[in-house]
Formats: C-alpha cells, sequence, structure tokens
C-alpha cells in the first residue's frame, strides 16, 4: 500500500519537484541499528587474498551467500577461495583453468558452484565446490551464439540468464545444459537486475530503456525510459523490491 502526501504548492520548480519526488517514494533516509550517527571505529584488516594474491587483474570478488568465505577469479585463469577472519585469511581452495582468463564468476544461489566465464569462449565452466570437480560446459542446446560472456544467476536457483547479442537473453537450465526459452529486447543489453523474489527481471538497453519482463510468462509488462540518460551502463534493485536504480 502507497500512502499520498498532500502538500502546498511550492514556488519554485526545483520545490516541486522535490515534493513530487517524495509523494511517489517517500523518505529515502531511515535510522539503522547497524550503522549508527557519530564517530565510527575501523581498522585495517588483512587484505582478503593474501595468501595467494592475483597475478593478473581481478574480474570478480564475490562474498559467499552463507559461509564466511570469499571468492576472487581473474584474468590470470584462476578462481580461488578464502576463509575469511581479518586475521590470516587462509586459502581454502584455488584452481587453474587453462588459457581461460575468466571475466565473471558467480556463486550458485545454494553457494554449491561457482560458473566461471571468459571473454571469447562460448563454453564456461562449472565449479563444484562440495565435490572439487571442475566441469566444462562446451555445448548448449538451443543457444545460438558466438559466445558466452555476461549471465545472471536466477534467484530461484538452478537457472542462468545468459545475455546474448542483438537484445536477446537466453534462460539456461544448469540440470539439462539448454535454452528452455529467450527473450528480446530493442539495442544492446548492458544490465540486468531480478526482483526480490524472482518474478521478474529488469533490462536496461544501452539507450536507457528499461524493459520489465515477467519469468514465467516470458513476456514484456512493462517498458520505461530512464529520463535524463545519455547512455545506459548498469541497473541494480533493491532488496525489498521498492527501488530501482538505472546508471
Amino acid at each position: 500500500n502507497q500512502t499520498c502526501l498532500c502538500v502546498p504548492a511550492a514556488d519554485e520548480e526545483e520545490d516541486e519537484d522535490d515534493e513530487e519526488l517524495l509523494r511517489r517514494t517517500g523518505n529515502f533516509v531511515a535510522s539503522s541499528d547497524r550503522l549508527p550517527s557519530g564517530v565510527l571505529r575501523m581498522k585495517k584488516c588483512l587484505h582478503a587474498n593474501s595468501s595467494r594474491p592475483s597475478e593478473d587483474r581481478l574480474t570478480t570478488v564475490q562474498f559467499h551467500p552463507s559461509a564466511q568465505v570469499v571468492m576472487t577469479a581473474g584474468l590470470d585463469q584462476s578462481v580461488s577461495l578464502f576463509q575469511v577472519d581479518g586475521k590470516t585469511n587462509p586459502k581454502i581452495q584455488s584452481i587453474h583453468l587453462e588459457r581461460f582468463p575468466v571475466h565473471r564468476a558467480q556463486f550458485s544461489r545454494d553457494g554449491d558452484t561457482v560458473i566461471a566465464t571468459s571473454l571469447k569462449n562460448k563454453m564456461f565452466y562449472l565449479y563444484d565446490m562440495m565435490e572439487g570437480r571442475v566441469t566444462p560446459v562446451h555445448t548448449v542446446r538451443g543457444l545460438n551464439e558466438a559466445r558466452v560472456k555476461e549471465f545472471s544467476v536466477c534467484p530461484e536457483g538452478g537457472a542462468l540468464l545468459l545475455t546474448g547479442t542483438n537484445g536477446y537473453l537466453h534462460l539456461l537450465t544448469l540440470k539439462t545444459k539448454e535454452v528452455v526459452r529467450s527473450m528480446k529486447i530493442n539495442g544492446d543489453i548492458i544490465g540486468v537486475a531480478f526482483s526480490h523474489d524472482g518474478s521478474k527481471v529488469f533490462v536496461n538497453s544501452e539507450d536507457g530503456e528499461v524493459y520489465v519482463w515477467d519469468m514465467r510468462s516470458s513476456r514484456c509488462v512493462n517498458r520505461f525510459t530512464d529520463e535524463g540518460c545519455v547512455k545506459g551502463t548498469s541497473i541494480a534493485s533493491s532488496p525489498n523490491g521498492q527501488y530501482l536504480a538505472c546508471g
């Protein structure tokens, strides 16, 4: 439910714009128990990957969804896991992917698997952390793309949303390694964000147009323009489902 706030008309145009924004979204600032006001005490901790620094540029740093573990991956063709305690940060495991500089790596929804893609490969890797097994996926049925580079892990788990060329998005199931359906927007895709429950996906184009897709029906249910956008670069949604940020 949304509450409308009635306010007197402002004298200046800027005030009117501010009041209109507040009528639509409410206040931005709220109190926090974890981040109180005043002076914050800080201390410098040991580098997370100090036990195995990367030999080339890192492209991914991600915390595990449930364990106190951080993953790093990069152009040195490796994926590494570290136990983060702030004191020694010991390395848990590190894998080397031959001739495969990692462009993007991400934990699966359950945190048991790491998915890794490269820059110019159609194949990608699945790293089962429980069994320590690395599986190359060379063929994806129903995927008509020259390479697999950008992807997002679906919130419900068990599926990836691959960003293709010419505005295509492909839904891939990890169980069967096949594309079950595809969606298309106008222009090139530069960012993808899921709603908090995974029922919708927001797709930002390079032209600043945002498409809202229903994941169950694969239909575009809404479309709007990011006003004032010169060139779209990113998109993100808040965990509570209230806000959508377009860069």
